[in-house]
């Protein structure tokens, strides 16, 4: 049946959030807003600076421009990986996660301070221990750099940006656990608020800098605020990612394949918001409002950036066997512990070739005619201006001038049964 399977590609034409042309210009310009603020810093005052896991648009850029602002300033700035968990849960993990994206001390001109050792900052109301790094705290000054975005497995006043950086990636392990075990108890928007209040009252956040990334993963907006504003620049940047917010155009869907998945595309490996499934069993499906419904998901590849971290494995149905044999198993569970969550870290059934496991995946779907087939294959759930989808999908968008639809493609398998990535098929040239 694979064989009489088609598909069309399909590409957002809609016109983007304009990128930011010059990152440095852009980041300049932010920092003005907080200069009162740096001209209260001693002259040579270290600065932590935080860098996160994910895979943020010209991320080594913005580290940079950031670290020239402020020894302009006269303080002496230095990086800190501020990823919970990530990269193994060791410094030389969290170090080698920078150097993936280009932050290295030669690059972004200031040292890199990678230690996984923290200090407890005390307790809010709620009884929540919060910890920061301990190179950041005795600093006493951290200027908190990070994408604000919707966050992967939940909704709330703010998500997935500055508070949540203060709170759970410069908390290192202990404090992504307290997050994490605090959650599931009270909730994560009502955890990341106290935490991330609670450092921010402790005196230790000079200021905040707040990214975000367009429709096509692209950086578009760069704002800054001291710290007494970084909630209330938080919430106003979630408001705009929200607006951006990349998804799938389609209601429902028979079968999603996704070429990749990795902790550089999502803390959850795949955008839950995007895929419509919770991390967490005891969350409710995501089966309200617009969110998408898929039968089964099929992904193919581990990214290099998630140095074996499969974690979001288990959120498929089935996947290839490479993933397996790139899969390491105590980075997996080292990241799942910490979360607290075991669903997204199960290994699914595996297949040594994507024709094996495309046959299986259409058998256990009863075998749908190919016209009725509902089937999109991206690259990942972080880009998808410009995906795949068969004719029974395509032709949801007839007429919708956001899209351009391309001629209908036979899939093409190389010897051992596998495809190529998804970019191999043509443009789309014409529309339907």
């Amino acid at each position: 049946m694979v064989e009489s399977l088609r598909f069309q590609r399909v590409r957002s034409v809609r016109a983007p959030a304009p990128a930011v042309a010059d990152v440095r210009a852009a980041v300049g310009a932010a920092l003005a807003a907080i200069r009162p603020a740096l001209a209260d810093v001693p002259p040579g005052a270290p600065v932590a600076v935080t860098c996160g896991s994910r895979g943020i648009d010209r991320i080594a850029e913005v580290v940079r421009a950031a670290c020239a602002v402020l020894r302009e300033a006269g303080a002496r700035p230095f990086v800190v990986p501020a990823m919970g968990s990530h990269g193994g849960a060791t410094p030389g993990g969290q170090r080698r996660v920078l150097a993936d994206y280009g932050v290295t001390e030669e690059f972004v001109g200031a040292p890199i301070v990678s230690s996984m050792e923290t200090v407890s900052l005390g307790r809010t109301p709620e009884g929540i221990e919060v910890f920061m790094d301990r190179a950041a705290a005795e600093a006493g000054r951290v200027l908190a750099l990070n994408r604000v975005k919707p966050h992967t497995d939940f909704d709330g006043e703010v998500e997935s940006g500055l508070l949540k950086i203060l709170a759970v990636g410069l908390g290192k392990v202990e404090g992504a656990m307290s997050f994490h075990r605090s959650s599931l108890r009270l909730g994560f928007d009502k955890v990341v608020l106290a935490m991330g209040r609670h450092v921010l009252a402790g005196g230790k956040v000079l200021a905040g800098l707040g990214l975000v990334e367009n429709e096509r993963h692209l950086l578009c907006e760069v704002a800054a605020a001291p710290a007494g504003q970084v909630e209330a620049l938080d919430r106003r940047l979630l408001l705009r990612a929200r607006q951006l917010y990349p998804k799938l155009p389609f209601a429902s869907l028979d079968l999603l394949i996704v070429d990749e998945i990795g902790k550089n595309i999502s803390g959850s490996g795949l955008d839950t918001k995007v895929i419509g499934r919770p991390v967490h069993p005891d969350r409710a499906p995501r089966d309200v409002g617009d969110a998408i419904r898929i039968r089964r998901i099929y992904i193919r590849d581990l990214t290099p950036e998630s140095e074996g971290n499969a974690i979001g494995m288990g959120l498929a149905d089935v996947m290839h066997e490479r993933i397996a044999r790139k899969a390491d198993l105590g980075a997996m569970y080292t990241n799942s512990r910490t979360a607290y969550g075991y669903a997204a870290a199960r290994m699914p059934m595996h297949f040594p070739s994507d024709r094996e496991a495309l046959e299986f995946l259409l058998g256990n779907l009863g075998e749908p005619p190919p016209e009725r087939l509902r089937a999109a294959w991206i690259r990942n759930t972080l880009t998808m201006g410009d995906f795949l989808a068969t004719p029974a999908c395509a032709a949801d968008l007839a007429g919708n001038t956001d899209y351009e639809i391309g001629p209908a493609v036979p899939l093409e398998f190389d010897g051992g049964g596998d495809l190529p990535p998804v970019t191999y098929l043509p443009p789309a040239t014409c529309n339907l």
